[in-house]
């Protein structure tokens, strides 16, 4: 009997809701959501369901959504799971840490970061709101800033790609915060193509990456989640934060990793 804790759903036995998981990997079309601090199951067979689920979690929990993350946006990734686009989480409010927070890997599954570059908008795009390419949307764009996701990956090593990528969109696709660095207001001149990240433990480089990495441009998967989210009828509103996608692999921590830092060079600007 293995024993899972999540920050979201609280800690619960393996062996009680393992048939439960057993249909989420195996059947796309089903799934389960275990919120243990209100004693409530829920289960159903639509996305739009689960996504009307997870906005009432973190209504409940975590101050309501803020923004987005957008996830397997490397074409490598995306082979990998069997996606032809890339997919896209939600952000909670009080999971929006700063330089400097302090995380406990004792309060996660499988603690994980992954380097980003993070985007507000200075302005609402509506559902109708014709957006077409990253020269528009940048427009609508007030400021970046380097970040890290914070991951907690529950899925199990033997889970085959196909169940592990329903497992993480279940899961939020295993979002557990983001870390931001300094906010950059004059980005305009910043060539994000070319910007250039690097992960460290105990000082020895373990990964590295750049803009181009995130499909070409970290702005080309915020087109497309602003596209897919009108496609729903759904617009963003001003001030939302979007993570573009992972430069760099995830990274898991080990008690190895305790000196781990990332950094991520805005004009100047980093996050360690």
């Amino acid at each position: 009997m293995k024993t899972r804790k999540s920050r979201i759903f609280g800690e619960f036995d393996e062996s009680e809701y393992s048939n439960n998981l057993q249909i989420i990997t195996k059947f796309p079309e089903k799934w389960i959501l275990i919120d243990t601090e209100n004693s409530r199951v829920y289960k159903g067979t639509k996305n739009k369901k689960l996504k009307k689920i997870w906005n009432e979690i973190l209504d409940n929990h975590y101050g309501g959504k803020i923004g987005y993350k957008l996830a397997y946006t490397t074409a490598v990734m995306q082979e990998r799971v069997g996606l032809d686009s890339p997919a896209y989480g939600v952000l909670a409010k009080d999971k929006v840490y700063y330089e400097g927070h302090k995380l406990y890997s004792a309060d996660y599954y499988k603690l994980g970061f992954e380097a980003e570059i993070a985007v507000k908008l200075g302005d609402s795009i509506g559902s109708d709101e014709p957006i077409s390419d990253i020269q528009q949307l940048g427009n609508k764009i007030s400021m970046i800033a380097p970040a890290f996701e914070v991951l907690d990956a529950r899925a199990d090593p033997d889970l085959s790609n196909e169940d592990r990528l329903l497992l993480s969109v279940m899961f939020n696709i295993f979002n557990e915060g983001i870390v931001l660095g300094d906010w950059l207001e004059d980005w305009e001149n910043v060539d994000l193509t070319g910007i250039e990240c690097s992960m460290k433990i105990n000082d020895e480089i373990v990964g590295t990456g750049k803009g181009s990495d995130v499909m070409g441009n970290p702005l080309n998967p915020c087109l497309w989640l602003v596209n897919k989210l009108q496609e729903s009828g759904l617009g963003l509103e001003k001030d939302m934060v979007i993570i573009t996608g992972s430069m760099i692999s995830c990274l898991l921590y080990t008690s190895d990793a305790a000196d781990e830092e990332d950094s991520v060079d805005l004009g100047g600007r980093r996050i360690i």
